[in-house]
Parts: C-alpha cells; structure tokens; sequence
C-alpha cells in the first residue's frame, strides 16, 4: 500500500510538472511547421531560414531528452524537489531562446510579400500583404514582449485574443497581457487579467502562474494580506507546482 501511494505521488508529480514543458515542445514543434508552410507560401527558397530551422528542431529534441531525463530522476529518490525546479528553470530559458530564435523569423516572415499566380494569365505576380494567420500574430507580439515593446505587445495579443478566443494560445496572451502590465508597474490592470484567466480558463496550465502574479501584483500595491491570501490558494490548489513553490517562497520573505 505505501509503494502504492508512492507511485501515485511520483505520477502526480510528473503530471504537475511536466505537463507544461511537454506542451511547450508541442507548441513550439508545431509553429515550426507553420513557418515551414508559410515559406511554402511564400513561394521563395530561404536557404538561411530553413538552416535556422534545422537547426531549432535539433535544440528541441535536445529539450525533449531532457526532460524525459528529468522523468527518470523522478524515480530517483535521492533527487530533491528543488533540483528538479532547477532544471525546470534551466528548460524554461532554453525555451525562451528557441522561441525569441522562431520570433525573429516571424518578424522577417510578416514583413515579406507572399508569393501568389495571377490569374490574368500574365504570369506570376508579387501581392503585398503581410502573413497575418495566429501564430504569425502571437510571436509578433511575443517578440515585442521580448524587447520590452510592451504597448505594441499588448496591442498584438488582444488582437490574437480577439480574433482566435478559442485557439489554444488564447489564455497565454492574455497572461502575456497581464505581464505586460507588470512590468510597467500597472499593477491594477494587471491582477484584472490575471483575474480574467482563472475565472475564464479554471481548466488552463496559466492558472498557476496567473495566481502567482495577481499575488505578487497585490503585495506590490501594499495588498499584503490579500496577495498571501491569493498566493496560499495557488500553494492550496497546486502544492507541487513551481510557482507554489515560488508562492511559499515569497510569503517566507515577506514574514522573515
């Protein structure tokens, strides 16, 4: 019985931490695809861009072997909660480059002519409009959250948001409207769409990072009490995740 409950600890552990860096090489694996169709549209042979995404797919499966690793050392009692948010982190960074590398070609991407026939008969023919479809316009404004374009990030994330609700990177721009918002110091407009994501997607992997965030937020507008209200939820409702983890620790700091 006691392996037994060892057993479902260890499958909710990797479950709660897991499950985000494996949706991410989904994500990321599938936006390459999409940048390879979108060459296809352009109708070019992009010798340069099609290396860089040679080469993106080989530092995802490199992710991809890494965390399998880190499912093992799950097994490996000796390996400490702490360790394994360490190399989560490390992940994380790594994801971040691979997606500021995808940014940068979709900013080259958008601001080239798509290829198309004229049906004239007059032969092919250049028509001037940018690659607009919701990844082109997710990692335009992912990209400007990157440079710290902030305004014009949120001006691209509420038109992903607007035009795609129910795509499934809906509740990530909305998150990255809330950062946004963060990091200007606007506090106020940022715990409404942290609000906004665990009230409309209770179900999302953004909730915890959500409640994480409109708790930091609270704290920061001398909230206190309530953002430890909040961030005791998240340790309440996702006591394995890192940023229950990250929650314990800023309640620690705020009490020593």
């Amino acid at each position: 019985m006691k392996k037994l409950r060892g057993y479902i600890l260890l499958f909710l552990v990797s479950a709660t931490f897991l499950f985000p860096v494996k949706k991410d090489t989904k994500l990321i694996l599938a936006e390459l695809e999409i940048i390879k169709s979108s060459l296809t549209v352009l109708g070019v042979n992009f010798t340069d861009i099609k290396t860089e995404l040679k080469n993106l797919n080989k530092q995802i499966t490199i992710i991809d072997n890494k965390i399998s690793a880190i499912t093992k050392n799950l097994a490996d009692e000796g390996q400490n909660k702490e360790t394994i948010l360490l190399s989560l982190q490390f992940i994380k960074e790594e994801f971040n480059e691979v997606r500021n590398a995808i940014g940068k070609i979709n900013d080259r991407l958008t601001a080239m002519p798509i290829q198309s026939m004229n049906t004239g008969g007059t032969g092919n023919s250049v028509v001037n409009t940018p690659l607009q479809s919701a990844d082109s316009i997710y990692f335009t404004a992912y990209s400007d959250y990157n440079k710290k374009n902030y305004d014009l990030a949120i001006e691209g994330f509420k038109q992903f948001v607007k035009q795609f609700p129910d795509n499934v990177l809906a509740d990530n721009s909305l998150y990255w409207i809330g950062e946004c918002h963060y990091a200007q110091k606007e506090y106020s407009e940022a715990i409404n769409i942290f609000s906004e994501i665990i009230n409309k997607y209770a179900s999302g992997d953004k909730v915890p990072d959500a409640l994480l965030k409109k708790g930091y937020a609270l704290i920061e507008m001398d909230q206190v009490e309530n953002g430890i209200t909040v961030l005791k939820e998240l340790i309440s409702e996702f006591p394995l995740s890192e940023e229950a983890y990250l929650a314990q620790q800023k309640i620690k700091d705020i009490s020593d």
